[in-house]
């Protein structure tokens, strides 16, 4: 999470899991490698079936969880646009911004540890508006949340 432009006028905030993607890639590739040597050891079915699903696997979670939100602020439209971009397409979705009230931090209280997410608080009707699907660890939600609350209170 970054904010990727700051003017008067618009501001610019997106997630790229990078990180997740990586991994995930990463774990289908060993589990397809480790499918391999099982082949060469003379284990086909069972070299073909580590493969198929230990690789399978990683890569449709991905296909489902890894996506690019962008978040958009713009005054000269008067519109906050979400967009989301992944492997099985994009959506966009837009209010009106006189509408954006402001941003918050919301947290999810687990036994490993807290995880937070940025939310945007709609009126007319009330409504909240997260920032991603979903929460994680470390303090850049509340960067972001930050980042959109200044630039609402910035006079034009």
């Amino acid at each position: 999470m970054k904010v990727i432009h700051r003017s008067e006028t618009m501001l610019v905030l997106e997630d790229r899991p990078w990180l997740l993607g990586i991994c995930l890639i990463g774990m289908a590739l060993a589990f397809v490698f480790g499918g391999m040597a099982m082949i060469g050891e003379g284990r086909a079915l069972g070299g073909a079936f580590f493969a198929a699903f230990g690789g399978g696997v990683p890569i449709l979670i991905a296909a489902l969880m890894v996506r690019r939100v962008r978040l958009t602020l713009d005054r000269s439209t008067g519109l906050l646009t979400r967009t989301m971009r992944s492997v099985r397409g994009f959506s966009a979705e837009s209010h009106a911004l006189d509408r954006l009230t402001k941003a918050s931090v919301s947290v999810n209280y687990d036994s490993d540890g807290n995880t937070y997410r940025t939310e945007l608080h709609l009126a007319d009707p009330d409504e909240t508006v997260p920032f991603t699907s979903y929460y994680t660890s470390g303090r850049r939600p509340e960067a972001m949340a930050e980042a959109v609350n200044h630039w609402l209170t910035t006079p034009r």
